[in-house]
């Protein structure tokens, strides 16, 4: 007999609530978004898959994604690195759900750069990972903007290095939008 996580369970249930309610549920996203964002860091990759499902599906039904972008961005900045990598990792997921027409990356960028400097290493490949999917979906703007923000050349190189390969996989979106 298995038995299910108490937090698996919650993020059912308010999982039902957001199809449930739908935009309705919108009044209750900032009481819940600190919760969701402190369950990105938790220690079961169940739990953390969860959580990334159910705050995209309350982009999707509830609020749209700048909204919810806008308040859990303080992600980035979240003592557990777990949650610093998960932010980025939902971060990933959006661009793929909404397009980058759908959040100001020029909002979300600096956060992201901060983490390239973490000393954790699987939130600085995050990071990067993050930088490159921005990067597929809006094209070179980002290569120029990146170049301006003070990183250091090691660093700007590695990052550009993935940019050509994803240019060179022939991956890139075309016709995309955002800042």
């Amino acid at each position: 007999m298995c038995l299910i996580p108490v937090v698996l369970l919650g993020l059912d249930i308010l999982s039902a609530l957001v199809s449930r309610l739908q935009e309705r549920f919108k009044a209750q996203v900032g009481t819940v978004l600190p919760s969701l964002i402190d369950r990105l860091g938790d220690a079961k990759d169940l739990v953390r898959e969860q959580d990334q499902a159910l705050l995209l599906k309350i982009m999707d039904q509830a609020a749209n994604p700048q909204y919810v972008w806008d308040r859990i961005a303080g992600g980035f900045k979240h003592k557990n690195f777990r949650t610093r990598e998960g932010i980025c990792l939902c971060l990933i997921a959006t661009l793929n759900a909404s397009g980058a027409q759908s959040l100001t990356l020029s909002k979300i960028v600096p956060h992201i750069c901060s983490l390239l400097g973490d000393p954790n290493s699987q939130v600085r490949d995050a990071a990067i990972n993050s930088l490159v999917e921005i990067y597929r979906h809006v094209g070179e703007r980002v290569r120029a903007d990146l170049s301006k923000k003070g990183l250091p050349q090691s660093r700007l190189n590695i990052i550009f290095t993935k940019f050509d390969e994803v240019q060179k996989s022939g991956t890139m979106i075309q016709g995309s939008g955002g800042e």
